[in-house]
């Protein structure tokens, strides 16, 4: 059982938090350096030497006043080019002079901060400081991507910095008791990371425990939403993305639309059901039931048995992106990648093959595929859906931002229409021999990893032939072979 009067306290660090004395400082004393006048060049200038830094810090004080050091001390903290050691002349002497100021800094920009050993420093700092205030300023950081960080999720620095103020067995009841604390209007998206970090951490069964037992007002719309998403499909959302999923699920405009999912879910055998099913696999379920019934009755070798003869038959050309000097093996060929996919996962393939093979559906894709090639602007992108009576849909949907022909940027109204969609998919169409570039690439396993949808891509192999691949979260992959543009 989950207790939820927490009283979390937190661990002394056994590092000291002395600060460096800011004394008027006229000199580089044992530098050699010439004597400081124009503190506001030295402090905006990050190819100076830390020593010039510190002895600017306090010349600027009593030049420019507290108002603009802590404006040139705040750029310090951010901006590139700093080395480690200047930064943190200036987080000594923000601390001294307005410690509040820099931590509402730092709640917009740790989660931003571009230079690893910096972003580690400052997680250090604030264990040295045992500032606890700066907690869910720590979650936030963590559950964001870092750039440049390559090590093991476990390492990340802000993950190290919450243990060593709380203890690691206190980790997951600090994330439950942020959650629960935070405001349910103004922090939401602070709740959903503590959610995201939960399942990440394994604690998928405290987050279950923590919708059925948990006392929360029943004006939450957030764990409203989320029970019912749970009680009524089993599904537990994993990360912001989903959690928004399953709230769109829940509002008004598609309670037809859910009543229909649950009546799927409750029909499959229970071994497809509670606790194995995700959010992308909702909509699959939908589209197979509208297409046809019979695919639900399926199980998983029978379904790779018939999508081996359609997508993997023997000396089938694969074409594949070149991911040569990059970590881990990669491929595309069904029967390789069988032992990663489960359920829902060939009933996905299914369905996407099974909408692959109407005419109306090829003209579209190739058309918009078409005037793709002829914007250098942007890729183009959308979501490909299923009506009520059974009818594939190829809903098409403008960037969110235009930024060069190697990249499409998804709009919230395609985010919007995905919830109740069935794949997201976008073209791969620069050139018509563009084979070489065939499936998904790096940016495009990040998407699906955040959005963690059913996704396509489709290549120009020659003017009149599209390469599609289906894939998921995970750098899972399967290609599903090619489509001749109709006549």
């Amino acid at each position: 059982m989950i207790t939820l009067d927490l009283n979390l306290t937190t661990r002394k660090s056994s590092v000291p938090c002395g600060l460096l004395g800011l004394g008027i400082v006229l000199m580089l004393a044992g530098c050699g350096g010439p004597t400081v006048t124009d503190p506001s060049r030295i402090l905006a200038d990050p190819g100076e030497v830390p020593a010039r830094h510190r002895a600017a810090v306090g010349i600027a004080q009593g030049q420019l006043g507290d108002k603009e050091t802590e404006r040139l001390l705040r750029r310090m903290i951010v901006s590139p080019g700093y080395t480690v050691e200047s930064r943190e002349v200036a987080w000594d002497a923000l601390v001294r002079m307005n410690r509040e100021s820099l931590g509402r800094q730092l709640e917009v920009d740790l989660p931003r901060l571009d230079s690893p050993m910096w972003r580690a420093r400052v997680c250090e700092l604030i264990v040295e400081e045992t500032w606890i205030e700066m907690t869910p300023t720590l979650i936030r950081a963590w559950a964001r991507p870092s750039p440049g960080f390559d090590g093991e999720p476990e390492d990340r620095p802000e993950r190290k910095a919450l243990i060593a103020m709380y203890g690691e067995e206190q980790l997951p009841r600090v994330l439950v008791q942020v959650m629960l604390d935070a405001d349910p209007i103004v922090a939401a998206n602070l709740r959903a990371r503590c959610w995201e970090l939960l399942i990440a951490e394994g604690r998928r069964d405290m987050v279950v425990e923590l919708l059925g037992t948990a006392q929360v007002d029943e004006k939450d719309g957030l764990f409203r939403d989320l029970r019912t998403i749970t009680s009524r499909t089993g599904v537990v959302p994993s990360n912001r993305e989903e959690i928004l999923w399953a709230r769109a699920l829940c509002k008004p405009e598609n309670r037809e639309y859910l009543d229909e999912i649950v009546a799927i879910v409750e029909s499959l055998p229970t071994d497809r059901r509670k606790g194995i099913l995700e959010m992308r696999d909702l909509g699959i379920l939908v589209g197979a039931s509208r297409l046809d019934p019979g695919l639900l009755e399926l199980d998983a070798p029978e379904l790779a048995s018939r999508l081996a003869t359609m997508v993997d038959a023997p000396g089938r050309r694969l074409y594949t992106a070149d991911f040569t000097g990059y970590r881990g093996s990669h491929t595309e060929r069904l029967r390789e990648v069988l032992d990663r996919l489960d359920w829902g996962d060939l009933l996905a393939i299914m369905v996407a093959v099974e909408a692959l093979k109407i005419q109306p559906m090829l003209s579209h894709l190739f058309d918009h595929a078409e005037r793709d090639l002829m914007d250098k602007g942007t890729e183009f992108g959308g979501i490909i859906g299923i009506d009520d009576r059974g009818r594939f849909e190829v809903l098409e949907f403008p960037p969110r931002i235009r930024k060069g022909d190697i990249r499409f940027e998804a709009p919230q109204e395609m985010f919007d229409a995905g919830y109740s969609g069935l794949f997201h998919f976008h073209h791969h169409a620069q050139k018509y021999e563009n084979r070489d570039y065939a499936g998904p690439h790096l940016g495009d396993f990040q998407y699906a990893d955040g959005t963690r949808a059913n996704c396509l891509v489709f290549t120009f192999i020659d003017s009149r032939t599209l390469n599609a691949d289906w894939y998921r979260h995970g750098g899972v992959v399967v290609d599903l072979g090619v489509f001749r543009r109709p006549d």
